[in-house]
């Protein structure tokens, strides 16, 4: 394995991508106090995501393209360069313009999947007006079946009102 290639499982990237970026992120509560004193706590992590683009060049580009879009929606070890490997599901990928002939380019995003979010198991969430039961599925990594079972009382899981209660089981 080298240590500066890009890879997804069994998947080489032939040409690391241009662009790549490893997001990782705090939940946040803020809060205000009766004093009028306002806090923010830490309450667990979010979950690396990896975005980017790059593309696939030769005369082959496009069934190496496609050879990384039979991995949608997998799981496998990622391999970035320069960080150390994690389990990650291919969760977006898409072709960028028109490929030509001997030029494929693409986007993607890989989230992890492995390791538990932290401290955010059994927590009541207050929604700001504009969230969605998708975006705290996606903070906690609990499946948005197993989110939306246990809201049962939110109407609109994609349009959650100002203060409305999110229970995270």
């Amino acid at each position: 394995m080298n240590l500066m290639t890009m890879q997804f499982g069994s998947f080489v990237f032939p040409v690391n991508p241009t662009e790549l970026k490893l997001e990782r992120a705090c939940l946040l509560r803020e809060t205000v106090g009766v004093d009028g004193e306002e806090r923010v706590e830490a309450v667990g992590k979010r979950r690396a995501r990896v975005v980017g683009t790059g593309h696939f060049t030769g005369e082959n580009a496009m069934a190496v393209y496609r050879e990384l879009e039979a991995l949608f929606g997998e799981t496998e070890t990622l391999y970035l360069p320069g960080h150390r490997p994690f389990e990650a599901v291919l969760s977006e990928l898409a072709l960028i313009g028109v490929p030509e002939k001997n030029t494929v380019p693409y986007t993607f995003a890989f989230v992890e999947t492995t390791g538990k979010s932290e401290a955010v198991s059994g927590r009541t969430y207050r929604a700001k007006a504009g969230e969605s039961l998708w975006d705290y599925a996606y903070f906690t990594g609990v499946s948005i079946d197993r989110l939306a079972e246990n809201n049962r009382h939110i109407a609109c899981i994609a349009a959650l009102k100002d203060g409305e209660e999110v229970h995270v089981p």
